[in-house]
């Protein structure tokens, strides 16, 4: 049975932002499309105008741009190579006191994992950045798909050499990090990973490294938005230029949810139909207008999307076409390229013009989640969801506990085994006679049955529940 979700909403009209607008608009070409949460206080966050704030993606496009990348050099006929971008992050990050670049882990092959800060005047440590606001993009996790990483490399060199007052004061603010989240796949040009792990069904689990430094990322950051960057196949169902998506699982909090949403469609999408682009909803097949069926896009909390909303982030994914969607992509490739980086890059700036119009309520929101679902862990209330979606309702007792448990017992083994994976998750236990107890009463109560309870299909454990504490 299909039933959606309800959503209690009180729109909070954001304040219109003065933007200054310089330079033409666009990336080295265009192409034009195909075919045209518990209680608290609520929010929808929309545009104050209604509309995609234009301005702020062409001020962004006019930034002084002496470090151009292989990709824009060649203008889309080649791309970035990951010595030649490990190579622009060391130059970008030596030209502007704006710009610091880390190393958050290794691959299996060695290669860093590399986390880019931008900042105004400088990027601020974890523990400043926490006090204001985080967005985190997410590169290219699948390292086929490469229009994500460049729309990353061009994004952050952008951020950081504009004179733009509101993206000036976008990073005053707001700290932005870009993570390449796959550079042995990008190597390789495979989905994979060198484990052959699809990375974006790991942040469960956290068998490889990437998903390992990027959820020990959001971990410790903590950011309040995040965009998830990739490329599908297209079909004669699934054709539009940007395809994007929300948090689905029902574990994450509305609110929360809600705002992703928002996010996805009114500022992400957006910016891309502004440039006469497409953009639909990842997973849908659609006929003549009618959606029809769902092939992804589902609740997995392994997956990124999904494993922000339960982190109390503000996720979405963005999926561009890599296939030509119409005769003349077909015959120049450099165009297609083109169109593919442009999409993920102008979705990326949607999140930004959220941060810059939201941010308030961003910040009260993401943390008003936390402590939401610390007191229902407390409390023992609301519902626990082992399957089901946004909007598609648990046919299955099994796949639902109506009334929760307070925690979980480990035994000694257990405690043994999971506790790297707990800790990089940044969920605590107390250890005790039979091992160990993990409470519900924490920030990643939504996340812990579906890592430690049998019903959960991608649990790392079964440990006990317990009931009476």
């Amino acid at each position: 049975m299909h039933v959606l979700r309800s959503s209690r909403r009180t729109i909070v009209v954001a304040a219109t932002v003065a933007l200054v607008a310089g330079g033409a608009a666009g990336l080295n070409g265009t192409a034009t499309g195909p075919d045209s949460t518990g209680g608290g206080t609520t929010a929808e966050v929309v545009p104050a105008s209604g509309e995609p704030d234009t301005a702020l993606r062409r001020s962004l496009a006019a930034a002084p741009d002496g470090l151009r990348t292989p990709f824009e050099a060649s203008n889309g006929k080649t791309w970035t190579t990951v010595a030649q971008a490990q190579k622009f992050w060391r130059d970008l990050d030596a030209s502007t006191d704006r710009v610091r670049v880390s190393t958050v882990g290794r691959t299996n092959e060695g290669r860093p994992l590399q986390l880019v800060q931008v900042g105004n005047p400088a990027p601020r440590s974890v523990a400043e950045a926490r006090t204001g606001s985080v967005l985190l993009y997410t590169c290219s996790v699948h390292g086929n798909e490469p229009s994500g990483r460049e729309a990353c490399l061009q994004l952050a060199r952008d951020m950081a050499t504009t004179t733009d007052p509101a993206w000036q004061r976008l990073l005053r603010t707001t700290t932005v990090l870009f993570i390449n989240a796959n550079p042995d796949g990008w190597q390789a040009n495979t989905r994979a990973n060198a484990q052959g792990l699809d990375v974006n069904r790991d942040y469960m689990a956290l068998e490889s490294p990437e998903a390992t430094a990027i959820t020990k990322v959001i971990r410790d950051w903590k950011p309040d938005v995040l965009n998830d960057l990739h490329e599908y196949g297209p079909n004669q169902y699934y054709k539009t230029d940007l395809l994007q998506l929300w948090p689905r699982n029902r574990q994450a909090d509305e609110e929360i949810h809600d705002l992703a949403k928002t996010m996805s469609e009114e500022y992400a999408a957006a910016q891309v139909e502004s440039l006469g682009y497409t953009s639909g909803e990842y997973g849908l097949y659609v006929k003549d207008g009618e959606q029809f069926l769902q092939v992804a896009g589902d609740e997995q909390g392994r997956i990124l999307r999904n494993y922000a909303g339960l982190s109390h982030v503000v996720g979405m994914l963005s999926e561009t076409a890599n296939k030509p969607l119409d005769d003349a992509e077909a015959a120049d490739t450099s165009l297609l390229n083109r169109r593919r980086v442009e999409v993920n890059y102008t979705s990326a700036v949607g999140s930004a013009q959220m941060v810059l119009e939201n941010r308030a309520t961003l910040v009260r929101e993401t943390a008003a989640a936390a402590e939401r679902v610390t007191r229902e862990g407390a409390e023992q209330s609301g519902v626990v969801y082992f399957a089901g979606q946004d909007n598609v309702i648990p046919e299955s007792s099994a796949e639902v506990e109506p009334e929760p448990m307070c925690g979980y017992q480990l035994t000694a083994a257990q405690r043994t085994e999971l506790a790297p994976v707990l800790r990089a998750h940044g969920i605590t236990w107390r250890t005790n006679a039979g091992g160990a107890f993990v409470k519900m009463a924490q920030e990643d109560q939504p996340l812990i049955p579906l890592l430690l309870d049998a019903r959960s299909e991608h649990r790392i454990a079964e440990a006990t529940p317990v009931d009476d504490c």
